[in-house]
């Protein structure tokens, strides 16, 4: 199938749900028909070692130990949000 758009992630968190998360996007072309090519562009974490360990593992471009910068991306089209429930309100106020 012939991607007509690719789509940008930036993954804040790299625990179980982020590692989960980003074999989906890496397998999703397996399962479904999709028209969009998932990129995993940036991860952020609170560890700057951790963080490049877990970029390097599944792919991303880049990584951050600031959440506002991977929001603040003009090339990031999706935030996923993988870190404790009680941190998500502002993050995902701010990507919105």
């Amino acid at each position: 199938m012939a991607y007509k758009k690719e789509l940008n992630i930036g993954m804040i968190g790299y625990g179980f749900m982020a590692r989960t998360h980003s074999n989906a996007y890496r397998r999703v072309g397996n399962f479904f028909d999709v028209p969009y090519k998932p990129v995993l562009k940036s991860v952020c974490g609170l560890v700057e070692s951790e963080a490049q360990s877990f970029a390097d593992r599944w792919g991303y471009e880049s990584c951050t130990t600031d959440w506002r910068r991977i929001v603040e991306r003009k090339d990031i089209d999706l935030v996923e949000i993988c870190v404790p429930n009680n941190y998500h309100a502002e993050i995902a106020i701010a990507a919105a």
